[in-house]
């Protein structure tokens, strides 16, 4: 278990700074005290690249980020109650907080883990990238971030959010150990199961995710095109070929979207809304568009990679 912060008291020590006799302090004291005397500590050299990719001029309402202990002790005293079950107290103090601090990070990143314990994932990773907004260098912000996106079941958003854990945290950190894990294990997996790099993965689930956006918006003839450019990069993507069945199924293009079914089966045998949706499309005449079908969509899933990565 992480000891105090010896400068504040309050944070969990994790950073050796050399500036204060190499002893381990939070990241927060980290942040307020991080200049040029830090010379090639790795913090202060994340920070400098940062700054580099930032304007000249700082966006309307935009400032240093406030480092609070008194407010920093609140909030631990609010995850002290969510721990004890007090959700409902431990919101009210947070919200409370924010009231008077609307732009402080531990704030914002307490009512993400609020939202997070009660299973509220996507307004969890709001309240985490509100607290990224203020410190990209969040490191808790952005593994719980990473957290919520894996339980959620949505893969690359998971790979992504642990992949930024590991650009801009301490390796000493145990965030940083258990994402630089999950990372190796999930490539591995996606490697086993559909031969394909882990870039290479998060660009065929890049387009993926474009066209599963047209085909809800019922843009069928771009979701279509979308889906055989992930199709391109990933051959044996099953939920990919079960999408261009359907898109060919509302264009009236019956053979085409009986033969995407059938690849789908193909590759996943068991893939059953495939299959539920080859059922409906037999009963078609070729030529007829459709529409208010009750048909299958599916999007990315984790699912099968977890079994895979867990020897299921």
């Amino acid at each position: 278990m992480k000891s105090k912060c010896p400068k504040c008291g309050i944070g969990k020590a994790r950073r050796n700074c050399p500036r204060e006799g190499n002893v381990q302090i939070c990241s927060e004291c980290c942040a307020s005290i991080r200049d040029s005397d830090c010379g090639d500590c790795i913090h202060y050299a994340s920070v400098l690249q940062y700054e580099n990719r930032r304007t000249s001029t700082l966006p309307e309402g935009h400032f240093i980020m406030e480092i609070n202990p008194e407010v920093q002790s609140a909030v631990n005293t609010a995850l002290e109650f969510l721990q004890k079950g007090l959700t409902q107290k431990a919101m009210t103090l947070l919200t409370g907080l924010l009231d008077n601090h609307p732009r402080n990070h531990d704030v914002t990143f307490g009512i993400g883990v609020v939202h997070a314990f009660q299973e509220k994932h996507e307004k969890a990773i709001a309240w985490f990238d509100k607290a990224i907004a203020i410190y990209p260098y969040s490191v808790e912000s952005h593994y719980n971030k990473a957290v919520a996106y894996q339980k959620m079941l949505d893969l690359p958003n998971c790979i992504r959010a642990y992949q930024k854990v590991v650009a801009i945290g301490d390796p000493a950190d145990d965030e940083v150990g258990q994402a630089r894990s999950f990372i190796a294990s999930i490539s591995a997996a996606i490697w086993k199961n559909e031969r394909l790099t882990l870039e290479v993965y998060l660009d065929s689930s890049d387009l993926f995710n474009q066209a599963f956006e047209s085909m809800e918006r019922s843009e069928w003839q771009a979701a279509l095109d979308g889906f055989h450019a992930s199709a391109a990069l990933n051959q044996r993507n099953a939920p990919c070929q079960g999408n261009m069945g359907l898109c060919y199924m509302y264009l009236g293009r019956k053979a085409e979207a009986l033969a995407a079914f059938d690849r789908a089966l193909e590759i996943d045998p068991g893939y059953q809304p495939a299959r539920s949706n080859r059922i409906i499309v037999e009963k078609l005449e070729e030529g007829v568009p459709m529409s208010d079908i009750a048909s299958k969509t599916v999007n990315y899933g984790m699912e099968k990679f977890e079994e895979e990565r867990q020897g299921r």
